[in-house]
């Protein structure tokens, strides 16, 4: 097998649910790794193709038509590369077209081992779609046929593709809360021994237990050989511990043998891959952890795809990730509907009931390849996604506070914004960052080539490729952003800022409540910034009415967008009065010039139907 110096010429295949897209990174003439050329085509998983493979070829077929470059031959790749600059020297792949997989939880209080255990499950691309407690148990019994259709044992016909997940208890207590779960999970099951068999073979039935060690051998006692049976260490040990790795790991096993490894087309895949094939959440987390510790800043990274929504924050030696598995803007939709659906329709700058906002996220659900072809439709679309990352935020704080300094958008529902603007004001409005933080500065930068959750598996083969490609190609700067805390009429004075620039000129604005405003940076991107927050208002970690400057250190550099200020106050405040509310959204749209005038002319000015409009509540 090569060696790192070896490798020069890479193509990455990064499957997922919606897209196949294949990028090629080279060596350039300044001896440096570089994004050469990358093209994306629709993931071929489902029938009648059935065959992830055919996306993967068919990407690399227009890549040879781009680049003029000789990559398949007789439909093989042709490595190594040969002097002439024809072929790669290797292949490796992301994948997450095998989808999202389904866990049943069963625990025994509702609260602290159940929290646990769906932290753990959403590590991965997988679903915690039903928690059941002991109560519910002994209240749904499989044996009389309790709770009817809704039963919690009912549930065990959707766990094709999928696991349950059995928690609860510290480790030397009591043992009968497993006891019980254990044998009402065994009287839940088909009767016929060699019929169960052939649906554990047939349906990928399994059962990961991560309770009570003690009460180990009574599981294993009660359900026999009835399931598949795994183990991992309790994943809340005692009251004040938890410990997600060892299930989360096993979870992981299980995502590969019911899901990847089943995929259609994956062995093709495999055979092709110089590395294991990896998953994309996995290159998300190095990229978050590669960057905070390059920038010596707390970093936070977000994917928002057709079928996942996943961030990840890290700070030197700590790091966290959440995973909504099926919660997307495409094949994950129907989750996001699920639990977001009321919340959507407070981000439109136009009239729309509850009714129609759930009939475009159904037909959303029934053709998920398809895109908007209307400004309402997009902006519905953008409302969505405003949703799935306010929805990975809360999550993700329950592990780690929003003190980040740097925000990475990835994924398809962010970086296909037509604007820049757009994508800023979705990562602005569903993070709702604080900037609380050493710097008092949130830096936004997209990902608009998608580069990150592959860079993973890059760094296998190549980790001097994965790094420059990373910081030279991977990150589209739009820009700083300041967020004056407190809470003003709108209209008063939030702050005043001064831009000195390199070649001398200042520019000094005044930034108003309710404003959010990018300001074009006139002479130079580098310039030194002095903030006067007003009265009972502060930035960062300053005190209220703190003067700030840059003027003793370094200068701070501006993106494409210029220098970012959101005086919206923090949390957001959306009236309940909706003609109000469409007010300012509107407002914020055009203001930060993510929407003109003309277009929000053009909106809907009255309802579809007679049923009211969605409030404003969070």
């Amino acid at each position: 097998m090569e060696t790192e110096l070896d490798i020069r010429a890479v193509l990455i295949a990064d499957c997922g649910m919606e897209h196949t897209r294949v990028t090629l990174v080279d060596v350039v003439e300044t001896d440096t790794y570089r994004m050469v050329a990358q093209e994306e085509v629709p993931t071929t998983v489902e029938p009648p193709l059935s065959d992830v493979t055919i996306a993967v070829r068919e990407a690399i077929a227009a890549l040879e038509r781009t680049t003029g470059r000789s990559l398949l031959q007789d439909g093989q790749l042709r490595i190594p590369q040969s002097r002439d600059g024809q072929g790669v020297d290797a292949f490796v792949a992301t994948c997450s077209a095998a989808g999202s997989m389904p866990v049943l939880i069963l625990a025994v209080t509702e609260d602290i081992s159940a929290q646990s255990a769906r932290r753990a499950v959403e590590m991965l691309y997988a679903v915690p779609f039903r928690t059941v407690s002991t109560e519910q148990v002994l209240r749904e019994d499989p044996l009389t046929g309790g709770a009817g259709t809704d039963a919690w044992w009912r549930n065990l016909e959707r766990l094709t593709g999928g696991c349950l997940l059995l928690v609860g208890g510290a480790d030397g207590g009591n043992v009968n809360p497993a006891r019980v779960l254990a044998r009402a999970l065994a009287e839940a099951l088909p009767p016929q021994p060699a019929r169960l068999e052939q649906e554990a073979a047939e349906m990928g039935l399994r059962v990961l237990y991560a309770g009570n060690r003690r009460a180990r051998e009574i599981v294993k006692e009660e359900l026999g050989n009835r399931v598949a049976l795994h183990f991992a260490e309790n994943v809340r040990p005692r009251l004040r511990e938890e410990h997600l790795l060892s299930a989360h790991e096993a979870l992981s096993h299980l995502y590969q043998d019911l899901r990847l490894h089943r995929m259609a087309g994956y062995e093709g895949l495999r055979a092709w891959s110089h590395v294991p094939v990896q998953l994309p959440y996995m290159g998300l987390q190095l990229a978050a952890r590669f960057l905070a510790a390059h920038h010596q800043r707390q970093v936070l990274a977000l994917d928002v795809g057709s079928g996942a929504t996943v961030a990840v924050q890290a700070h030197g030696e700590r790091c966290a990730r959440v995973v909504l598995g099926h919660f997307g803007l495409g094949y994950g939709i129907g989750r996001l509907f699920a639990e977001r659906a009321n919340r959507i329709g407070r981000w439109l700058p136009f009239p729309i009931s509850e009714g129609d906002v759930n009939d475009w996220l159904l037909n959303l659900a029934l053709r998920p390849r398809a895109k908007p072809d209307t400004l309402p439709g997009l902006l519905l679309q953008q409302a969505a996604a405003r949703e799935a990352v306010a929805a990975v935020r809360e999550r993700l704080a329950e592990q780690m506070p929003d003190s980040y300094e740097i925000v990475v958008g990835s994924g398809g529902g962010i970086v296909r914004a037509p604007r820049l603007a757009q994508a800023a004001l979705i990562l602005l409005d569903g993070l709702q960052p604080s900037g609380v933080n050493p710097t008092g500065i949130v830096d936004l930068y997209l990902d608009r080539s998608c580069l990150l959750p592959s860079l993973g598996a890059l760094a296998m083969v190549q980790p001097d490729a994965a790094a420059c490609v990373l910081l030279q190609d991977g990150l589209y700067h739009l820009g700083p952003c300041i967020v004056p805390l407190g809470r003003g009429k709108e209209g008063a004075l939030a702050l005043r800022l001064e831009m000195e620039f390199v070649n001398g000129m200042r520019r000094e604005v005044e930034v108003r409540w309710g404003e959010v405003i990018a300001i074009p940076p006139y002479w130079g991107n580098e310039v030194h910034l002095t903030v006067q927050p007003a009265r009972g208002v502060s930035v960062g970690t300053g005190r209220r009415g703190e003067r700030l400057t840059t003027r003793d250190g370094d200068r701070i550099r501006c993106g494409v967008l210029g220098l970012i200020v959101d005086a919206r106050g923090r949390p957001l405040s959306l009236s309940q009065d909706a003609a109000a509310r469409r007010k300012t959204l509107r407002q914020w749209l055009e203001q930060f010039e993510a929407y003109t005038r003309e277009e929000m002319d053009s909106l809907p000015r009255a309802l579809s139907s007679q049923e009211a409009e969605p409030s404003g509540e969070e």
